[in-house]
């Protein structure tokens, strides 16, 4: 995995996540039967990972979580379908960069266009992914309001009423 030396904020938690994802996609030389090797180098994936972590804490509320912060949180299945939407996207590009049809004296040759093939599976993923991550942030939204010891914030009504408890 020497191709992530020098990668901005790798940690081992992180490299277990590359080979996650790996995994998850079975992104694997002997399983690949159209792609020489690996579709997805460990940096892409990595880039992939990053790309997810920006989308997640940019979405409303806000949030500064590192990847090994959300893997902590046990949030790994959000990440990583969020990590294969970013994939999926950069995979797409290429495919639809890469298309091209030829047409000469009568004959056809295309190159295999998986675009609209990589378009369900992006749909489907977004989907599932968009309302998973908002529960996500709901969560985190209210664990925030409750405070670390999950006491909560008291309302104008606990000054009131809390003195009537010593009776």
């Amino acid at each position: 995995m020497s191709s992530l030396q020098g990668f901005p904020g790798m940690t081992p938690a992180f490299r277990a996540f590359v080979q996650m994802v790996r995994l998850y996609h079975r992104d694997f030389p002997e399983l690949n039967r159209i792609v020489a090797g690996q579709e997805s180098s460990d940096r892409q994936i990595a880039w992939a990972a990053l790309d997810a972590l920006s989308d997640f804490n940019g979405t409303p509320q806000v949030t500064t979580f590192t990847l090994d912060e959300i893997l902590q949180r046990q949030q790994q299945a959000l990440l990583l379908r969020m990590t294969t939407i970013s994939l999926i996207e950069s995979v797409g590009l290429l495919q639809t960069r890469n298309h091209i049809n030829y047409s000469n004296g009568g004959i056809n040759v295309g190159v295999n266009d998986k675009t609209p093939l990589l378009m369900n599976w992006l749909r489907y993923y977004k989907s599932s992914t968009d309302q998973l991550k908002q529960r996500v942030k709901v969560a985190i939204n209210i664990e925030g309001i409750l405070g670390p010891s999950n006491s909560g914030v008291h309302s104008e009504l606990y000054a009131v009423n809390a003195t009537y408890a010593a009776y």
